[in-house]
């Protein structure tokens, strides 16, 4: 029992479930029926099928009218790049369980998925594949960027350290500088003989030394000349009074400060200075490999690119010259997905699985074929059930045979079936199972005439005559008197063929006595005596046949053969007795019409 949905245009939609059946019943159902949209809500949990696989995504079937999509990243958390692995383990039909990620009632529009997380079921994919998983890659990038990052952040921060250390070298060097300027000009200004002012700075030199140390990134230098600003302050304002006070005939003292070193005068300055262009220098040396490098990675990358672009336009033309033979899995898969009707390719796509051995991959291609196929190609779906029986013949045991051939038996007409396993049988040599299975369509299908001539073919190739002629004698029986004169024929050619001419030609002889007027016979007599007989016995056939009282037109049809025949293997005699014979003819006709 089914419930017809729809009958339009010839086709007629049908529903098996349950409450549509027996809608009285109150039986909890599990899979609540969806007729437009407004039924699917966001987080919803749903069953449906897989419809197809497209480079967009992967389309479930809800219902009859409504499509939803999965994209990639929705059906697994593994990166799947083989569009085989969708194929193999998402088959078409296959019933799955999907979460409502998002609904647009105005496009009409389902997104969904089928991860773990949401569901709640298995993966679609085994582990067992190694699959790489969506957020590795990702990680890594991120992992490398944070490296990156840091790099950066440790070259600033080195940079800055740098550039403050210069400035306050720099500000070292610029108090230094005031300082020996106003020494300077104090020294000159002042008026005492140059012993004693060579004394004093020898003096003024080791006080220096102890007091200051000469390291090079010292603060205590800052701290010394601050000291030491203070100090020639206060002298200076002592200086002042003194002059004030001192006597008009006492020459001026030279005030210098216990600190002060004359060794340092261009060397504290040169020394920051030659720091700061070495590193400037090495810093520059830093920088020039990392933009070399750059600068060499963007070039590898235009050339990658421009490999990947010739090799993608040699695949292209590969690809759309029509004389390419396939010669792998995923051309087949293109082939296929192109003109997915076609039998030649399926049967082309099982034969390279098999060359390699790959049993189970060319029954799993027989599989997609028959789901594939539009229903309406029936002779296209029967071509690939019988490539599937031979399959099963060479390379299965007789259990998988009789399934296979049993499902077969049930989606196609089951005669044309019988007589292809049949021939399958023959083809392979294996005679017993062929007889008992002509025994079992004799039974079934006894009317037909078809299945009568195969099995005396069989046996006739068998050199299984006397059975031959048993089985004439049981077909007369079965089958119906007008198609009597046809079997008994074609049971004639099938002997002459394989079997006994002599009795052959008995079976024609005693036709034809009985039906004279059928030219059908005399022309398949004629024809057949033509290829195996003697000349002698076709001209006596023709001879027969001219003598009939046959229809004109008819007469005609077998003068002009008989005047070809002997055109071709006679004299002009012969020619010129077959032309008296149709003058004779006509004047007779001519006459009984004038009468």
């Amino acid at each position: 029992r089914c419930y017809i949905l729809s009958n339009e245009n010839g086709k007629i939609q049908l529903s098996l479930r349950q409450s549509r059946l027996n809608p009285k019943s109150n039986s909890k159902v599990e899979d609540v029926e969806i007729t437009c949209i407004k039924d699917v809500k966001k987080g919803q949990l749903v069953r449906g099928y897989v419809k197809s696989i497209t480079p967009s995504g992967v389309f479930f079937g809800l219902s009859t009218s409504l499509l939803g999509r999965i994209l990639f990243q929705n059906v697994s958390p593994y990166f799947v790049q083989k569009h085989s692995l969708y194929e193999k383990y998402l088959p078409e039909g296959k019933l799955l369980t999907a979460k409502v990620l998002g609904v647009n009632g105005k496009e009409k529009h389902i997104e969904l998925s089928l991860l773990p997380e949401d569901t709640g079921m298995p993966n679609v994919f085994p582990e067992s594949l190694g699959l790489p998983r969506y957020g590795a890659e990702e990680e890594k990038k991120e992992a490398d960027d944070q490296e990156k990052r840091e790099e950066l952040k440790l070259k600033t921060k080195r940079r800055r350290g740098n550039s403050e250390s210069e400035q306050n070298k720099a500000e070292e060097l610029y108090r230094v500088g005031k300082k020996k300027n106003k020494l300077h000009w104090r020294l000159e200004n002042c008026c005492f003989p140059p012993c004693t002012h060579f004394s004093l700075l020898q003096e003024a030199k080791p006080k220096k030394r102890k007091i200051c140390p000469a390291d090079e990134n010292d603060s205590g230098i800052e701290v010394y000349y601050r000291e030491e600003e203070e100090d020639d302050d206060q002298e200076e304002e002592a200086a002042k009074k003194k002059s004030k006070i001192r006597k008009p005939g006492e020459a001026p003292r030279l005030q210098v400060s216990v600190g002060f070193t004359w060794d340092e005068d261009m060397n504290a300055v040169d020394i920051p200075v030659l720091n700061q262009k070495e590193e400037s220098s090495e810093s520059e040396e830093e920088d020039d490999p990392q933009s070399k490098m750059k600068k060499q990675t963007k070039k590898e990358k235009e050339l990658e690119k421009q490999k990947k672009e010739k090799e993608l336009c040699k695949l292209e033309a590969a690809l759309m010259d029509p004389s390419r033979q396939p010669q792998s899995a995923d051309d087949f898969d293109r082939l296929v997905l192109s003109s997915p009707n076609s039998s030649i390719l399926w049967l082309q796509y099982m034969a390279f699985h098999l060359q390699a051995t790959e049993i189970e991959k060319a029954r799993a291609v027989a599989e997609r074929a028959l789901k594939t196929i539009c229903f309406r190609e029936e002779q296209e779906k029967l071509n690939v059930w019988v490539a599937l029986l031979n399959l099963e013949n060479m390379y299965g045991t007789e259990e998988t045979l009789m399934k296979v051939f049993e499902r077969a038996v049930q989606y196609n007409e089951p005669l044309k079936v019988f007589q292809h396993l049949c021939d399958i049988y023959a083809n392979s040599e294996k005679y017993k199972q062929a007889e008992e299975l002509y025994h079992t369509m004799l039974k079934r299908f006894r009317q037909e005439k078809s299945v009568w001539l195969k099995y005396a073919s069989f046996l006739l190739k068998q050199g299984q005559t006397e059975a031959t002629h048993r089985l004439l004698e049981r077909a007369l029986k079965a089958l119906p008197t007008k198609e009597h004169v046809d079997v008994i024929s074609r049971f004639a050619q099938l002997e002459f063929r394989f079997g006994d001419p002599e009795h052959a030609k008995a079976l024609f002889e005693s036709t034809l006595s009985s039906y004279p007027k059928r030219t059908d016979i005399w022309s398949i007599y004629m024809d057949i005596m033509i290829k195996h007989g003697s000349q002698k016995e076709v001209r006596g056939i023709f001879e027969r046949v001219i003598h009939l009282s046959l229809a004109p037109k008819k007469m005609k049809f077998f003068f002009k053969r008989y005047l070809d025949y002997e055109k071709k293997f006679g004299t002009t005699e012969s020619v010129l007795a077959v032309k008296r014979a149709a003058l004779e003819y006509v004047e007779t006709k001519s006459s009984l019409a004038d009468t």
